[in-house]
Parts: C-alpha cells; sequence; structure tokens
C-alpha cells in the first residue's frame, strides 16, 4: 500500500473467522459462514425469483392489455393477487437480496475486512428469507394476498403477512452485517471518506433499511392483530391492507431500494475510464443525500392526511389546490429527489469526459444504463408531485405512475448489478462473468425499463387505473400496455441473459489475476477468488480512497 505505519489485523465480529464447513458439497453450502458464499447463495436465489416474478409481470401486464377483461387470471381478486405478489416479491425477493448478496461478497474485501461482521447471522439471515419467500409465494397460492376481501381467505392472508414480515426482518438482519463491517471492520487509516463509493452507498442504504422498514413490520402487526379479530376493526379489514401498507412500494420510499445503483456507478466508472473520481466528497454527500430522501417511512396515508394525495379519493376536484399546502414535505421531497441523482450522474459523467475513452463493456454499459433509468424515475417523482397535473385525472396519474416509477426501479437495480457481477465477477465467482451475454442482459434491461417507464406514465395520463379491471374506452391506453408487456417481456430477457452470463463464472476453478481491470480500491489487492481470511498479507495503513491507484502511480 502507501503507508506504512501500522499493519492491522481484522477480524469477525463474533469473534468468528469465515470457515470452509467440512463434509459433502450440500452440507458445505448450508453451513459455511464464508461471506463469499453466502454472497453467492443471495445472488443465485435472487436471481432465480427474478426470472419466476418476471414472468408473473409479464402475465399481469397482459391481463391489462384487455381492459376490463380477466382472460389470464379468471377474476379481479386473482388479477389482484398477482399485481401484489409481484411487488412484494420484486423488492423483497429480488432487488433488496441482490444488492445484498453483492454486498456481503465484496463490502468485506472493500474495507478490508477478514470476514463480514456477523458471519453465523449473515449465513442464518439468507436462509430464513429463503424459507419465509417460499412461504410468501405459497400463501397467495393459498388465496391469501392482501385483499381484497372477497375470494381471499383469512388463513392465507394471515400467511402472506407474517411471510413478508419475516422476509423482511431477514434482510434487515443481513443489513446489520453490512452496515457493521463497514463502521468497525475497516483497516488503520481508512475513515469514512475513504470508504470506496460502493460500500458507502450500501451504509447509506442499510441505514435507511433499517430506520424505515421497522415501520413496515409495525404495520403488518397491527394488520395482522386486528385481522386476528372477528370482525376486524379497522387496521385488520382486507379490503384495505394494501392501502396501509403501500407507501413502501411509492415515492419516496421507493428510492431508498435503488440507493446502491449510485455507488456502483461511482467505483466502476473511475476504473474503466482510467481516471481518479474527482470530488469523491461531494459524489458520497450526494449519495448520502438521496438516502436522506428516500426515507419514506412518514408518508402514510392511511394513519394522516399528509402523505402521497393520491390516495385521498373523498377530496373534490375543486379543493385539489388546497393539498399543495397540506402535502408540502412531500412535494418537497419529490422535487429534491432530483437534485442528488442528477449531480451524482454529472459527476460520474465528467470523469469519464476526463478520462481517457472507456471500452464499453458490460460494466460500464450496465452502470450507466442502472443510473440513467434511477435518473428516469426521479423524473417521474417530478411529475407525480407537480400540481399543475391537478386537472388531469391527478388520482390515476398519482397511482398509475407509481406502476412507471416500480418497473424503473427494479429495471435500474437490476441492469446496475449486472454491471457489478461483471465487474467483480472474480471476486464473487472466482471466474470471469461472459461479457457478450451479460452485455444483452444491460441493453434489455434498458430497454425494460425505459418500456415500462414510459408506456405506465402515458396510460396513467389517459386514465389508467392503477389496478385495471374496469373497461376503459382507450386504443392508446391498450397499445402503452402492450408496450409494458413487452417491457416485462424484456425483463425476463434480461434476466435469462444474466443467469446465463453468471453460471459459467461461478463454475469456473481457474486462478484469475488479482487485479485483471487495473482497479483502485482495496478488493483487487486479495487474490481472485480470495482465499478464507481475504487478504493474504496484513494491511499498511490506508491514507487516500484509491490505494492500488496511487501506488500505481508511485511505480510509473
Amino acid at each position: 500500500m502507501t503507508a506504512t505505519d501500522t499493519h492491522t489485523e481484522t477480524h469477525a465480529a463474533d469473534g468468528v473467522m469465515d470457515a470452509p464447513a467440512e463434509g459433502d458439497g450440500l452440507y458445505r453450502l448450508v453451513a459455511s459462514n464464508d461471506h463469499k458464499m453466502v454472497g453467492r447463495l443471495w445472488i443465485g436465489a435472487s436471481l432465480l425469483m427474478l426470472l419466476l416474478l418476471g414472468v408473473l409481470g409479464v402475465i399481469t401486464d397482459v391481463e391489462r392489455v384487455d381492459l376490463g377483461d380477466t382472460e389470464v387470471f379468471g377474476s379481479v381478486t386473482k388479477y389482484f393477487q398477482g399485481w401484489v405478489l409481484f411487488r412484494t416479491g420484486i423488492i423483497f425477493m429480488v432487488v433488496m437480496p441482490l444488492f445484498i448478496g453483492i454486498a456481503t461478497a465484496i463490502v468485506p474485501l472493500q474495507v478490508g475486512s477478514a470476514s463480514i461482521a456477523f458471519p453465523r447471522l449473515a449465513a442464518a439471515s439468507f436462509w430464513g428469507w429463503l424459507f419465509a419467500a417460499g412461504v410468501h409465494i405459497a400463501s397467495f397460492l393459498a388465496d391469501g394476498g392482501l385483499g381484497p376481501a372477497v375470494g381471499t381467505r383469512t388463513e392465507g392472508t394471515l400467511l402472506t403477512i407474517v411471510s413478508l414480515g419475516f422476509m423482511i426482518v431477514a434482510l434487515l438482519a443481513s443489513s446489520v452485517c453490512i452496515a457493521t463491517t463497514i463502521v468497525a471492520l475497516r483497516p488503520a487509516g481508512m475513515n469514512l471518506q475513504r470508504v470506496p463509493t460502493f460500500s458507502w452507498s450500501m451504509l447509506v442504504a442499510t441505514s435507511v433499511w433499517l430506520f424505515s422498514l421497522p415501520v413496515l413490520i409495525a404495520n403488518l402487526i397491527y394488520s395482522y392483530a386486528d385481522l386476528q379479530g372477528r370482525p376486524p376493526i379497522a387496521f385488520g379489514n382486507p379490503d384495505e391492507l394494501w392501502a396501509r401498507v403501500e407507501w413502501a412500494w411509492s415515492q419516496p420510499q421507493i428510492y431508498a431500494y435503488a440507493i446502491p445503483v449510485l455507488g456502483i456507478l461511482g467505483d466502476i466508472v473511475p476504473v474503466a475510464a482510467k481516471q481518479r473520481q474527482a470530488n469523491r466528497p461531494v459524489l458520497l454527500s450526494f449519495i448520502g443525500l438521496f438516502g436522506l430522501l428516500s426515507f419514506g417511512a412518514w408518508a402514510q396515508t392511511f394513519l394522516s392526511r399528509g402523505s402521497d394525495p393520491a390516495f385521498q379519493t373523498a377530496v373534490d376536484v375543486a379543493d385539489r389546490g388546497n393539498y399543495i399546502y397540506d402535502e408540502f414535505l412531500y412535494i418537497a421531497f419529490g422535487i429534491a429527489a432530483f437534485i442528488p441523482v442528477f449531480l451524482a450522474f454529472g459527476g460520474v459523467m465528467d470523469t469519464i469526459r476526463r478520462g481517457s475513452a472507456p471500452k464499453p463493456g458490460a460494466a460500464l454499459i450496465g452502470a450507466l444504463s442502472g443510473a440513467l433509468l434511477l435518473l428516469g424515475a426521479v423524473i417521474v417523482g417530478e411529475i407525480r408531485v407537480i400540481p399543475l397535473w391537478d386537472a388531469l385525472h391527478i388520482d390515476n396519474v398519482l397511482l398509475s405512475s407509481s406502476t412507471a416509477q416500480l418497473g424503473m426501479i427494479v429495471a435500474a437495480s437490476v441492469a446496475a448489478s449486472a454491471g457489478a457481477l461483471v465487474h467483480w465477477g472474480p471476486k464473487i465467482f472466482g471466474g470471469y462473468v461472459k461479457e457478450p451475454i451479460a452485455m444483452l442482459a444491460a441493453m434489455a434491461l434498458l430497454g425494460a425499463g425505459l418500456m415500462l417507464g414510459i408506456s405506465n406514465l402515458v396510460a396513467a395520463f389517459e386514465g389508467q387505473p392503477n389496478i385495471s379491471a374496469a373497461p376503459l374506452d382507450s386504443s392508446l391506453v391498450e397499445t402503452m400496455n402492450v408496450m409494458a408487456a413487452i417491457g416485462s417481456a424484456l425483463l425476463v430477457l434480461g434476466a435469462l441473459a444474466l443467469v446465463g452470463a453468471v453460471i459459467p463464472a461461478a463454475a469456473s476453478s481457474e486462478q484469475l489475476p488479482d487485479d485483471p481491470w487495473d482497479g483502485h480500491t482495496l478488493e483487487w489487492a486479495c487474490p481472485s477468488p480470495p482465499p478464507v481470511g481475504n487478504f493474504v498479507e496484513p494491511l499498511e495503513t490506508i491514507t487516500s480512497s484509491e490505494p492500488l491507484l496511487d501506488e500505481f502511480e508511485e511505480v510509473s
């Protein structure tokens, strides 16, 4: 490294080092607390869930094409169950687990730790999440879900609530491990300003998750308790269950799940451009500000009047102007969220401008695609809160535009993750992710995000309800719904391509160069794949945010 004060030795927070479990292959898979293995498990399971839920998304979008007809699901209740399962699953079975998997494998390497904090808890959280995810899917097959009361079974609904709560608990437990690793297991000299951008973004993201998602768990607890009563008084009314928790899939909370997109962009672009990131503390500040603006636990329409005005359906159109004052905080958050994303993206693009012309590889394309789609999602958020749309069916616009945001956020997260898997493939899998197939995945995901975002937003302004079962005489809306179905199909195509690109890397057994990309940060100082303990030699005191780049410049 670049400085030579003190050699430090890093241990797991609970005193347990990563160690390969002895026994046959299945036992080693289940019993291992090696953070690289646990990260691979998260990644593999989330990609399989993406394939499953992507198909469900295609089916629900196909159902919307012929407005008012439910030929695929057979009833409005079944359609709503599929609609809700896609939303609960795509965030808590795909987006968050995928980022957690990448972070579990990479964050300890980036901050110079021999292991993730609380490795046993990290491993247990994955298996707990996997079990809860399976139960969650089964609960919908048992006529559960989050409403409506007609056509659903109370026992199935209770199972949906419990399984969703346990999924979130498992994800938060893993978030604790990641955040603790970043805060407590850094080597000497690495203050928080010197933490790599992806690790910093995960610290911001896990902090927002740990403060906001327990509120969702509380929503689920009182809904479960009331639903147990006969009859439910208020919170457990099946017809309104989704309205009580919908804030977790809406603006601004929806942004919280995509915070790591900016971190991935900030780590991949400087390496691709062979250029040090200028004004790096400012970039970290923008990521932190975006995290602050994505905290959405306060925006609960059911518990207070103040939040997304889309749900104030009882307010007369003549009184709509009053919400500008009543919803000031909601509007301010919606407008301000654009600023840090735009400035962070602009700062990273300036790095490309100042550096050497980068090769348009899959890692760079994936990171840029994710950032562009995230920027598109916050632009949709700007539209959602502009008061001038007051006279244009504001209820439908705000409700249905949330579907546009969700599609763009999901595609952004998966596209950026595809770039991350290519970039850190030698460390995560021990092999190179197939570049051409990964490029296809990144381009398909970019197309999916654009089509889902644009089509759902246009349909919203044409009066498309968020949950469509009522006939709507609009050829443009039906055309937009066809585009949305194609976008969902592209999402599945991107997922298939990503799985196909990752499998050869995971099956590779060759020893790769420690630093095949001329990386800047500590993960490239350990072997590929990393051994138990990660680093062969103790790390020296860290004196900058790009220690390997410093070393290269000193030599040259």
